[in-house]
C-alpha cells in the first residue's frame, strides 16, 4: 500500500509491517501502527528534524531560529545556497515525530531497502525482513508536466530566480521549496516571497 491510500491501522490486518521511507508520512504511520501492537520496521535515511523543534529552536520562543532561517538560510548566503541543494530534492525534515520518539516506541529503524529476496524485503546491509506487509511512504513531489514550455530542469523542477521563471517573461511561481530561503514554503515566510513576486508583476505591467 502507498501512504496516499493509508488512513488508519484498521486497513492493515497483518501483525508485522515494513514502512519504507523515514520522512514525515512514514514516521507518523509507523508510530500509529506501533501503538496497535504491530511489529514495525521503518526503513530509510535520517532526514533530520525541523530546526524549530530542536532545543536551539525553542530558545526565546523560537524567535532566534526564525531570524536565522529568514536571514541566513537564504539564497543570498553561502550556507543557504548549500542547504538549498539538499532541501529541494530530498525529503522534508521531521516535524512532529522525532527520531528518538520513534526508537523509544519500539519501532525498528533500518537502512534503506535494496531489493526483494524470496518475496521478502531485503535491506542494504543484506538483512531480509520477515514482514507480512509493506507501506510505501516514498514521498510526493510537485508535477509540473502541464507546463509545456522549456523551463524545467532535468528533475522536472522550474528554473527560476526567486520565483521568476527563467526564459518565460510573465510566468511566476510562489511557494516553491527554498524559493528564496528555508522559510519560503512556510506560512510565516511565503508572504515575503509573495510581496517580491507582486512587485515584479507590477513592474512588468508598466
Amino acid at each position: 500500500m502507498h501512504s496516499s491510500a493509508y488512513f488508519n491501522p484498521k486497513q492493515i490486518p497483518v501483525k508485522s509491517v515494513l514502512v519504507v521511507g523515514a520522512g514525515n508520512s512514514g514516521a507518523e504511520i509507523a508510530l500509529e501502527l506501533s501503538k496497535t501492537g504491530k511489529r514495525v520496521w521503518l526503513s530509510g535515511r535520517d532526514v533530520g528534524r525541523v530546526p524549530a523543534n530542536s532545543p536551539l529552536g525553542k530558545l526565546f520562543d523560537g524567535r532566534l531560529i526564525w531570524w536565522f532561517m529568514t536571514n541566513l538560510l537564504t539564497v543570498d548566503t553561502p550556507i543557504g545556497r548549500k542547504m538549498q541543494a539538499g532541501v529541494v530534492h530530498h525529503g522534508t525534515p521531521l516535524g512532529r515525530a522525532q527520531r528518538d520518539e520513534i526508537a523509544n516506541a519500539g519501532i525498528i529503524l533500518t537502512p534503506r531497502l535494496s531489493g526483494i529476496q524470496s518475496g521478502k524485503p531485503q535491506l542494504e546491509d543484506g538483512r531480509i525482513l520477515p514482514t507480512e506487509g509493506v507501506i510505501w511512504a516514498t514521498g510526493f513531489q510537485p508535477d509540473y508536466r502541464w507546463i509545456t514550455i522549456p523551463i524545467l530542469d532535468k528533475r522536472g523542477f522550474p528554473l527560476h530566480s526567486r520565483g521568476v521563471a527563467r526564459g518565460a517573461p510573465g510566468l511566476y511561481f510562489i511557494g516553491l521549496p527554498f524559493q528564496t530561503g528555508l522559510s519560503s514554503a512556510l506560512l510565516g515566510g511565503v508572504g515575503k516571497d509573495a510581496e517580491y513576486i507582486a512587485s515584479q508583476v507590477s513592474r512588468n505591467r508598466k
